[in-house]
């Protein structure tokens, strides 16, 4: 009978061992902090709705294309990001709400939500500036990005000067 109890612990021991290495290799995850740069930003489509309730009240579904670089992570390599973006703007100014959905190089994805505002100021000259901030959450990913979490903040501008939108963002990531 004593040699059955052997096994057990044995058993018992060998269990615990891998549990406890189990959570210590999840736990290893290393947060990340890292930075990027978008441009290039081609429209896929846009749908404008005039609300009418107000002057100039507009309610905007569009799918935009850009391009994304990393600057302090080499492994977050980005090949094109899609956003699909909600706005309710009144005079160019508002709130933005959508998601975003990243194919990394090596064939991995990212995806998450964001929010935020944007505002427009026009100049009697006729000229403009937007900008626009928010914050963002990674919901999850595939392949090395499987188990992400983390999120960060973002701003862009553009302007008639130079319509051409950039934005830069600064986040903490841990996958």
């Amino acid at each position: 009978m004593n040699h059955m109890k052997l096994p057990k612990a044995l058993i018992t021991a060998l269990l615990l061992t891998m549990a406890t290495s189990f959570s210590l290799i999840v736990d290893a995850a290393e947060k990340r902090e890292q930075t990027y740069v978008k441009t290039n930003f081609r429209t896929l489509y846009k749908t404008v709705l005039l609300v009418g309730d107000v002057p100039n009240h507009e309610v905007i579904q569009e799918a935009n294309i850009s391009d994304i670089e990393y600057s302090s992570n080499s492994e977050f390599k980005i090949n094109e990001e899609w956003v699909y973006i909600h706005s309710d703007i009144v005079d160019g100014s508002g709130t933005q709400t959508g998601y975003f959905y990243d194919t990394h190089v090596d064939g991995s994805h990212t995806y998450g939500s964001f929010k935020g505002t944007i505002k427009t100021t026009s100049k009697a000259d006729g000229s403009w500036e937007a900008v626009g901030e928010g914050t963002y959450q990674f919901l999850g990913g595939s392949g090395k990005f499987k188990n992400l979490k983390g999120g960060g903040k973002y701003k862009g501008k553009g302007s008639s000067q130079d319509p051409t939108w950039r934005e830069e963002g600064r986040e903490t990531v841990e996958y």
